[in-house]
């Protein structure tokens, strides 16, 4: 199959088929902790200010984040708009495709999800991936 080169360089313009740009070390990210962040206009299309994050705004810095790891064309971007400690921080509440989430999680297993304590019932429950059935006692 044949393709043409995206303007800003990328191969695959679609974010489903394309591999997630996750760099080699999460120190090398130097994005700002504060202030306001400006995403590229192929991460969110529209008028600059709907690209605009306040970083102070947790929702806002996981909007923005999700956007951004999910749409960045290489390292390159996700380094100069990524913070590491904010990432670290925003990890757990990020919804992010499955994909995105293995390929930044196998490469830097400090973001894994901490599991949380559950009771024997529900553990069995989210094993076998449904609901928890409560037994009616038979009379």
């Amino acid at each position: 199959m044949s393709y043409v080169a995206a303007r800003d360089g990328r191969k695959n313009r679609s974010a489903a088929t394309r591999a997630p740009a996750v760099p080699d070390r999460i120190d090398d990210l130097h994005g700002h902790s504060v202030g306001v962040l400006e995403v590229p206009h192929h991460m969110a299309c529209g008028h600059a200010s709907r690209r605009q994050y306040e970083l102070e705004d947790p929702a806002q810095v996981r909007h923005a984040y999700e956007q951004v790891l999910c749409e960045a064309a290489n390292c390159g971007e996700v380094e100069d708009l990524i913070n590491p400690a904010v990432l670290r921080r925003v990890w757990r509440d990020l919804h992010l495709p499955a994909r995105v989430r293995a390929a930044w999680e196998t490469r830097h297993p400090g973001l894994q999800r901490r599991t949380v304590n559950r009771s024997p019932a529900i553990a069995e429950a989210a094993a076998g991936g449904g609901f928890a059935r409560r037994r009616r006692a038979v009379a």
